[in-house]
């Protein structure tokens, strides 16, 4: 079908219109270009891939093989523009009022910037699923990822794949240590063998996590050979992060944000982080806070920050593993910083914080949809949205991040 293309919305994908009305979801395209898609009928909504540009945009320019860089096929300029007119859309949606967006802070890399990924084994090389599909595709290499990470990649086909391998999910600092962990769906001790030959080609640390469809990581990791973390620098602090652990793969960008994140935060008394992973942003409000607690489900999350902490001398900082979603704020916190995973603020979390005496609220999100939600929550609830910053910690697609303040 031939379409116009209108707008870009959440997700990646460009809105066009039928004739009779219908609105299609398009992916492949940019806002303005006429395209030939195919479409299919999913969930209710008619989406699709663009197969042919009949009248192309100016920023198009070839696309990257990677499956997952859904915006890989315009120039980044462009890219940034999209992303803030989604921004700025999500907001208008939520609160129904114009609110002034900045622009988006750009990542100091636009390739080579991801220090982790996790690419699937296709026979013996690596490669990435196809977007809702378990088809993968080999490539040669990951134009996203930090060098350290693509010489790897690009030696692994001569190392002779285990069998069972199904997934390897890599991490490097800035001086190119790489862990790496093999999920995989036969027991551990079938890899020891290779895992110490990773060793004696340059690998710091290998670990193996059993292969789960429900999810990664599901049921646990452990070592196989080498060291378990490494240490990277996020703003100001370096903290030990490992491969199956959450530590943003974009430290470079995410460095940027937490230093503004800081910059934002006057003096105060008692701060609260929840979600907190292993701390990096508790660590930022430490500077600003006479105490910082933060809330972390995960236990070796909150292992490593206890650590680090310890390390870093932030004394003032203390960690409680617990789930977010049960905090009883007490009545001293002044701050309240939040960066929850995309599904934002589970109801009980936003009603605990509207119900506590905080003054403010740092809301860190990956999520444009679910952050304009929970603003919405909290404006509604008296807050206003004091502050908003976008950040682009993933060139080349759709994603991007953004930090926010809220007051009474």
């Amino acid at each position: 079908m031939t379409l116009t293309l209108l707008k870009m919305v959440h997700g990646g994908a460009a809105l066009a219109r039928l004739p009779n009305g219908q609105v299609a979801l398009v992916k492949g395209g940019i806002p303005g270009e006429e395209v030939e898609a195919e479409l299919k009928l999913r969930a209710g909504v008619l989406q699709g891939t663009v197969k042919a540009v009949l009248a192309p945009d100016p920023a198009r320019c070839d696309r990257s093989p990677h499956p997952g860089l859904d915006y890989s096929h315009m120039h980044y300029a462009k890219q940034l523009e999209l992303k803030h007119q989604v921004i700025h859309d999500a907001l208008l949606r939520s609160l129904g009022q114009e609110v002034a967006v900045p622009p988006l802070r750009a990542s100091p890399e636009l390739w080579g910037y991801r220090h982790a990924v996790q690419p699937a084994v296709v026979g013996q090389a690596l490669g990435y699923r196809l977007p809702e599909s378990h088809e993968p595709v080999a490539l040669y290499s990951d134009p996203v990822a930090h060098n350290s990470l693509n010489a790897l990649w690009q030696q692994w086909p001569g190392w002779n794949t285990p069998k069972g391998i199904r997934e390897l999910a890599l991490r490097c600092n800035a001086a190119g240590t790489v862990l790496a962990c093999l999920i995989a769906d036969r027991p551990a001790r079938e890899y020891l063998s290779f895992a110490h030959r990773l060793l004696r080609v340059g690998i710091t640390g290998v670990g193996y996590a059993a292969f789960d469809p429900r999810g990664r990581f599901r049921r646990g990791s452990e070592r196989l050979a080498g060291v378990r973390t490494i240490v990277q620098r996020y703003g100001r602090f370096d903290i030990t992060v490992t491969t199956t652990s959450f530590a943003q793969p974009n430290p470079a960008a995410a460095s940027l944000l937490y230093g503004e994140l800081e910059a934002w935060v006057d003096q105060v008394h008692t701060a609260l982080d929840l979600y907190a992973g292993s701390g990096v942003i508790a660590m930022h409000l430490a500077a600003k806070a006479q105490r910082v607690v933060a809330w972390e489900l995960d236990r070796g999350s909150v292992a490593r920050g206890e650590r680090d902490a310890e390390h870093l001398g932030l004394s003032n900082l203390t960690f409680v593993r617990a789930d977010a979603k049960q905090v009883i704020i007490p009545p001293e916190i002044d701050l309240i910083a939040v960066n929850p995973p995309r599904a934002g603020l589970a109801k009980p979390v936003r009603e605990a914080i509207i119900a506590s005496q905080a003054a403010r609220l740092i809301y860190v999100s990956c999520d444009v949809a679910t952050w304009a939600r929970d603003v919405a929550h909290f404006v509604g609830a008296g807050f206003r949205l004091e502050k908003v910053q976008p950040y682009d910690f993933y060139p080349q697609t759709h994603h991007s991040e953004l930090l926010s303040l809220l007051c009474r």
